[in-house]
């Protein structure tokens, strides 16, 4: 099986560029929120979700790749 050519692979490819590309974090995830005068690392809610939707596609794709 050719797994480079298949949709889910797109998929995961688009959806990596996607989140890559956050305006808000540039791709690291977190950004900075000030609170009391202090700094604090926090998750990205605007690419998050893209994250969340990727963990299970890159698991299906693990499983492709081994079989």
């Amino acid at each position: 099986m050719d797994i480079h050519n298949l949709t889910i692979t797109k998929l995961a490819e688009e959806l990596w560029m996607a989140a890559g590309k956050c305006p808000k974090c540039q791709g690291a995830r977190e950004h900075p929120f000030i609170s009391r005068g202090r700094e604090n690392l926090v998750p990205c809610l605007q690419c998050e979700p893209l994250y969340k939707i990727l963990e299970p596609i890159e698991a299906a794709l693990e499983i492709l790749r081994e079989s």
